[in-house]
């Protein structure tokens, strides 16, 4: 009887770990659905920037697009816990008024060097390896 006993003991447990297993989220995912969706673009290397049109999109699929103050982007995405790997740049080649040229080029040399990202509430943070801040966006 005892043996019976033991066995129910075990199935419970294992039962009961498998009910917990089933309840726990991928750190990794709830990040990764946190970045989807649409950010506009406020500060690159502190600088605030005045475009309505600076903006980032990021799919569920791992597509990011969006614009970069002049010129229509586009790339591919992985996010792994708080980085953030993406693919080369594909970008339009648009000519710009002076002010959005030099929102592309500090957007350019800005993702260059984005290593993490943190999301909190409405704001998206891209950082380097030092975590710290090149690109600000909210939603």
């Amino acid at each position: 009887m005892q043996s019976l006993t033991s066995k129910i003991t075990k199935f419970s447990l294992l039962l009961a770990s498998a009910a917990l297993l089933s309840g726990c989220v991928n750190p990794t995912k709830q990040q990764h659905i946190a970045l989807v969706g649409a950010w506009q673009i406020i500060s690159i290397d502190g600088r605030l920037i005045d475009s309505s049109t600076a903006s980032m999109q990021f799919s569920e699929q791992g597509t990011m697009s969006g614009n970069n103050g002049c010129n229509a982007i586009n790339a591919s995405y992985r996010p792994f816990k708080d980085h953030l790997n993406l693919s080369p740049i594909a970008s339009t080649r648009m000519a710009c008024a002076a002010e959005s040229a030099a929102d592309e080029q500090a957007f350019n040399s800005a993702i260059l060097q984005v290593e993490h990202f943190l999301v909190q509430d409405n704001l998206l943070l891209l950082t380097d390896e030092q975590d710290q801040t090149l690109i600000s966006l909210r939603r």
